[in-house]
């Protein structure tokens, strides 16, 4: 009888063992990593992507060479009445020009800022209830907003302490970017 309860046991925990993949198993607590490693690459190849446009967009810098002076040559009396001789410029006003064609940058996009709206709420690793908690937020504490795919999660950086993470999004005010 000892023998058949032995064998009963090899053989579910044989079973068991190929029904749960055998030598190829990962935990899930490790797919959950690799795949919160894999989106983490893919925003940081996105906000590259979105960067190099941005740039790309930008206007190039205007570059304005102005000469103070210009020197006469015996050769200037030759074409004195001709529009190739150039007249001399005044310092200040050449100052006064070139401090006139400088380009202000272009003003960033607003911060999309909110605040937590419940009392205790859970910061997560990821965007669902399935994924680790990284900080407790209480109510009234600032948070930028960093992506909100639409799902009803969003990725957020805590204003204080600088921690990003996901949360719920009915759980933050109204986004103030329109």
């Amino acid at each position: 009888m000892g023998k058949i309860i032995l064998i009963t046991f090899a053989f579910m925990g044989f079973a068991l063992y190929e029904m749960s993949g055998g030598d190829a198993f990962v935990p899930i607590a490790e797919e959950k990593r690799a795949a919160l490693e894999i989106e983490q690459a893919n925003e940081a190849r996105m906000l590259a992507k979105a960067r190099a446009e941005q740039l790309k967009a930008a206007p190039a810098p205007v570059q304005i060479v102005l000469a103070s002076a210009v020197m006469p040559s015996p050769e200037a009396a030759l074409f004195k009445d001709k529009d190739i001789v150039s007249p001399v410029l005044d310092v200040d006003k050449a100052e006064a020009i070139a401090s006139a064609a400088e380009i202000a940058p272009e003003a960033p996009a607003p911060l999309d800022i909110r605040e937590v709206t419940a009392a205790r709420v859970n910061m997560r690793n990821g965007p669902g209830q399935t994924f680790n908690v990284v900080a407790k937020l209480t109510d009234g504490e600032q948070v930028e907003i960093l992506q909100d795919p639409g799902d009803g999660w969003v990725k957020l950086r805590v204003a204080g302490s600088g921690r990003v993470g996901w949360m719920a999004d009915f759980l933050l005010t109204a986004s103030n970017t329109n």
